[in-house]
């Protein structure tokens, strides 16, 4: 614990004082105008600090040296901008209660981030990835050795960055926590459920954002014992709910353009984490169009170019390690590199996915697999709580597009009567379509997500965030007293529901070890074999090979080579 605290201390200078640079250098050259939280501009930090990581490792291994430029835009921007960050500092933690909420959060993230349950698929393969990075940088044609590396994640380079094995004597995974602890912290904002109406008057009543940070609060407590693996979905998920939170809180409150296309960059990164959550990028249909109407070229351009700074990384590094830059998908490639994965093998490779996540574990089964004859084995194999989230889904889908409808047709028949109605009818006219906008997204991505691979972790975030935003444009409309009842039953359930669960957790997961160290990745059982003198290691026990054996194959293949004479230069597949 103490290992991470250290951890989570040196991401937060290092991301928070880049994050405010960054935001200098935009209100200088772009006018950005966006105040936005501390956590906020964190994770912008952090987003920079990951691209650094991915273009380091196109030419390195990424280990101490590429640190070095870190720490020094770090001291940079602690000169540069040191007041305006103590000063953001001291409006975050502006009372007793925020500094033992904060402190609280903080010791139970960093417990969290300690030990629990390292995911299967770190074992398989997260691990490994991780340290060719820490080891090579990006090596042609690595997912020929395994072709899991394909599935290229920023995330990745992010661990090898902050694993700091050179400090700490072992590869630390603290980033995921990292990221829990400072969507954690949107909970606590002073805004929460604390809402000043037009004559500045506080007065209490939950809006959307709050429903969706209940919704937030439900998957931290869900994922708190398996934040210590670095899983992209954990990542991905949080910055859904960040982005989601944050977006209505802007819908409510100022309907800031620049902070709308901060956002948007933030989904661009979020993106280079998990590609299938890509469709939440249609968010910046609303910051576009306001920026063409306005004529900010300036700005537009800057946002492009920090959009395209963000991605192109990422698609180089797919390119080098699979051939393809959407890999599996085999729809773009840069010609036809001799690493690259053969055509048919990545095509499997998507069908498999797809299939797992229908619950079916023979992917040669496509070919008998409709769009719907598989869901009712996958449905009666989920969990009780995932069986109640993909039914509220559904069905607040379906409720919140006629809910759209209604006050869409509302709004025009209101054109016809007096001139005061149709005032209020505009307002509510542009407030529906602030939820049209982002329900739209969200069930879009929902439909994307149950269409392609179902698995529900894949959607965590959209499972939950449909239904609390349906429910929350509902209960928005009703009288106060009301809206505020109802929220505080289903805030009160879902806390004490949840948070049994973590303290269950806590107690039956204690290990004094924990309290200093993080825990380490595992060291599997394995076997070796040889493929061009190269040493290739096996796991004994389902590819659950972990982090040191290295490298490694879920099991024996003779099907690729080396590239050249060593595994530096890479892999090929043998045709």
């Amino acid at each position: 614990m103490i290992q991470v605290l250290l951890s989570f201390l040196i991401i937060f200078v290092t991301s928070y004082s880049t994050g405010s640079l960054i935001k200098r250098c935009f209100e200088k050259i772009m006018r950005f105008d966006c105040d936005m939280r501390m956590t906020v501009v964190s994770l912008i930090g952090v987003a920079a600090i990951n691209v650094w990581a991915e273009i380091f490792s196109l030419f390195s291994g990424v280990k101490a040296i590429a640190f070095a430029p870190v720490a020094l835009i770090t001291v940079i921007g602690i000169a540069l901008c040191g007041k305006s960050m103590i000063e953001k500092i001291r409006q975050s933690f502006s009372c007793v209660g925020l500094i033992i909420a904060y402190a609280l959060i903080i010791l139970l993230m960093a417990y969290g981030t300690s030990g629990g349950y390292m995911h299967y698929d770190t074992n398989l393969y997260h691990a490994q990835a991780i340290r060719w990075i820490e080891e090579y940088g990006v090596v042609p044609g690595l997912a020929n050795l395994q072709l899991r590396f394909g599935y290229n994640s920023a995330e990745f380079a992010l661990n090898a960055l902050y694993g700091m094995k050179w400090l700490f004597g072992q590869s630390l995974h603290t980033a995921a926590g990292y990221f829990a602890m400072c969507s954690c912290m949107l909970l606590t904002d002073l805004r929460f459920c604390f809402h000043r109406d037009e004559t500045g008057r506080i007065s209490f009543g939950a809006s959307m954002a709050d429903y969706v940070r209940v919704g937030l609060f439900f998957y931290l407590c869900t994922i708190f014992g398996e934040m210590t693996s670095p899983a992209s979905d954990y990542f991905a998920q949080l910055l859904i709910f960040d982005i989601v939170i944050l977006w209505l809180e802007n819908d409510r409150k100022e309907r800031n353009t620049d902070c709308y296309a901060a956002l948007c960059l933030l989904i661009v990164y979020a993106i280079t984490i998990k590609l299938s959550i890509g469709l939440l990028v249609l968010l910046a249909i609303k910051p576009a169009v306001r920026l063409i109407k306005s004529k900010e070229w300036k700005k537009i351009w800057g946002y492009l170019i920090s959009g395209f700074v963000i991605a192109l990384p990422y698609f180089v590094r797919n390119h080098i390690i699979s051939g393809w830059l959407l890999y599996p998908s085999t729809i773009l490639s840069l010609g036809h590199p001799d690493w690259q994965v053969p055509k048919g093998t990545a095509q499997y490779d998507a069908r498999e996915i797809g299939m797992w996540g229908r619950g079916i574990t023979d992917a040669s089964r496509w070919k008998d697999v409709t769009s719907t004859n598989w869901i009712s084995d996958w449905f009666l194999a989920l969990g009780r709580v995932d069986r109640l989230l993909v039914v509220g889904g559904l069905c607040m889908l379906m409720v919140g597009v006629i809910l759209i409808v209604y006050q869409i047709a509302t709004t025009f028949i209101m054109k016809r009567r007096t001139a005061t109605d149709i005032s209020v009818s505009l307002k509510d006219f542009d407030a529906t379509c602030d939820f049209a906008m982002i329900f739209g997204v969200i069930a879009v991505g929902t439909i994307f997500w149950w269409q392609s691979a179902p698995l529900v972790r894949y959607g965590y975030a959209y499972l939950i965030i449909l239904p609390l935003l349906t429910l929350g444009y509902i209960i928005e409309k009703l009288p106060r007293l009301i809206r505020t009842a109802v929220f505080v039953v289903i805030a009160t359930i879902t806390c004490v529901i949840k948070c049994k669960a973590v303290v269950l957790n806590i107690a039956s997961g204690a290990n004094i070890a924990y309290f200093v160290k993080q825990m380490d990745y595992i060291d599997g059982d394995a076997f070796t074999y040889e493929v061009d003198g190269a040493t290739i290691y096996v796991a004994n026990d389902s590819g659950q090979i972990g982090y040191y054996k290295f490298p490694a194959t879920p099991e024996q293949y003779n099907d690729f080579a080396l590239r050249g004479n060593d595994i530096s230069d890479g892999f090929v597949t043998i045709q």
